[in-house]
Formats: C-alpha cells, structure tokens, sequence
C-alpha cells in the first residue's frame, strides 16, 4: 500500500460510520432550542478549536496504521495499529457529531489533513509527522516499517498529549472533558506500551 492508497484507506475509514455519526448528531440536536442554548452556554472557544484541530490529526494516526499494517512484520505493532486505527476513526465521528450537534461547521477530516500537512511549523508543534517522513514509512519493510512507526506514533501521541492537556485546562465543556480524559489516559498507556515495543525490536 502507497502512501496515496493509505490516505484513500484512512479516509475510507473514516467515513464508514458517518451515517451513524449524523444520525447521532442529528438526534443530539432534535430536543431543540433550550436543549442547543444549554449546549452553547457550557461550550467555549477552547473546545471548538480543540475538535477542529484533533480531527486532521486523528486522521494522520489512520494514515500511519494503514501504512504499517502493510508493510511491518511485528504482530504486536500489527495489533496495536488496528486498535488505534479502530479507536481514533471512532473518535473522528464522535468530534464531528460533536460539532454538528453545537451548530459548528463540521470538519472535513482529510481536508484539513491535507492542508495541515502544508504548514511545517503546525506540523511540529503538533507531533505529526512530515510529508518526508510519510514517504519514509511507506516505503520501509518489515521490523524498518515497524520501528519507524513506533518512533512516529509515540511523537504524535506526545502531540496530542499537549492539545489534550490544552482542552482540559481551558475547555468548559462537560462532555469534551470527560472524552479528553479517556484520550489522555488511553494515549498515555499507549506510548508506555509502545516505548516498550521500541526498545525490544531496536
């Protein structure tokens, strides 16, 4: 699989559920006016820039799973990718109901992927890997694929980390928190997991 096959893969992916995602969204804001003024009151600016930018950034961890479930040869790693790509796609939808359901332009995953990738400085800042390093992977076979993608998903787990930690100390939502937790926890327990799987196969 190329790298033009693993975002046409992760975009797949996360489209799979949308339906339900918009369904649920929908459902979310059917209760009406007094339902969405109580939504909007405990919402802020933090939040909503939270969500905008975690999606793009959860759709480069489908790019990064789908690449090295092709071309890696650890089971672990192999199973530990498919969780996260199971996980983060869920996690897309769950944002984007999130912001259908408070009136905000949902955001298109790869989209804004795309153009995040074109901002070197936002790249970095995020954990995410580059265009250069994208190339890297996709070309990398076996225990190379695998340990290129330990190196890269624990800099993009720490990066979110960062803009998990944001939220939590500047979001006012109740929902947004509860979810954020459950993602610095999980994250957390992952790069653990995967400095682990680092060291046994360097």
């Amino acid at each position: 699989m190329g790298l033009r096959q693993a975002t046409g893969a992760a975009l797949a992916a996360a489209c799979l559920l949308g339906g339900a995602a918009t369904a649920s969204a929908t459902s979310a804001a059917a209760p009406g006016t007094a339902a969405s003024a109580v939504q909007a009151s405990a919402t802020n600016s933090a939040d909503a820039d939270f969500v905008m930018m975690m999606i793009p950034h959860h759709f480069q961890a489908l790019v990064l799973s789908g690449l090295v479930e092709d071309g890696g040869s650890d089971a672990e790693v192999r199973a530990l990718a498919e969780r996260i790509e199971i996980e983060q796609n869920g996690e897309i939808l769950m944002m984007q109901g999130w912001e259908s359901s408070h009136g905000l332009e949902v955001t298109d995953a790869e989209e804004a992927y795309q153009e995040m990738l074109q901002d070197p400085e936002m790249v970095e800042e995020m954990g995410m890997a580059t265009p250069a390093e994208l190339e890297d992977l996709s070309s990398a076979q076996g225990t190379a694929a695998d340990v290129l993608f330990l190196q890269l998903m624990i800099k993009h787990h720490q990066g979110a980390i960062n803009m998990l930690l944001d939220v939590i100390t500047n979001g006012s939502d109740p929902q947004m928190q509860e979810w954020a937790l459950d993602m610095l926890s999980v994250q957390t327990v992952q790069i653990d997991m995967m400095q682990q799987m680092l060291d046994r196969l360097s």
